[in-house]
């Protein structure tokens, strides 16, 4: 897998977008090729906004160009998220730290609310019968190698599942773990 390291204020700027970000999401839960006026139909702006945003997520590598197919007799390009891992320098310590935070405080309380709205709109039989979705939280004792192998981990099975798949259905996660002491943050 490769992976996208975002260094630069513009890259930061295009990848940040909350537009782009829900575009990008509603790519990879559906996890097939879309053309703009499908993605648009979903999201909710115009096909015309879509092709922008997607011109500026091809600029970055996120989103390539899968085919092109006739529909009532116009050409429509269908355009398809790229397993990429997306690194944004969180722990780089520059003049955009604070745009790196922003970001990752944007996605986990997005990922956060939509799990919120899904414990809402559902029954605890329709959660034992189907799906479910928990927070895990809590503190383990790793030793540096055992730290590397539960990254390794996560990250290979992570990378397993991106592709969607007969009978698979689309989960998403936020998953944050780093090393604490008794002086970090109360």
């Amino acid at each position: 897998m490769d992976t996208i390291i975002l260094s630069g204020k513009k890259e930061l700027d295009i990848y940040m977008n909350p537009q782009r970000q829900n575009l990008l999401r509603q790519m990879q839960i559906v996890g097939e090729p879309m053309s703009a006026k499908q993605i648009a139909d979903i999201i909710g702006i115009s096909a015309s906004s879509v092709q922008h945003h997607i011109r500026l997520l091809l600029e970055l590598g996120i989103v390539e160009q899968s085919h092109t197919a006739q529909i009532h007799g116009i050409t429509a390009t269908y355009f398809r998220a790229l397993p990429k891992t997306v690194q944004i320098g969180s722990l780089m310590a520059d003049e955009h730290t604070n745009q790196r935070i922003a970001l990752m405080q944007a996605n986990l309380n997005g990922t956060f609310n939509r799990f919120v709205d899904y414990c809402a709109a559902s029954s605890a039989e329709t959660i034992k019968e189907s799906q479910f979705g928990d927070l895990l939280s809590g503190i383990v004792h790793l030793k540096p190698d055992e730290a590397k192998e539960l990254y390794a981990l996560i990250t290979r099975f992570l990378q397993a599942h991106e592709t969607a798949s007969k009978g698979a259905s689309a989960w998403e996660y936020a998953l944050l773990a780093y090393p604490v002491s008794e002086k970090t943050h109360a």
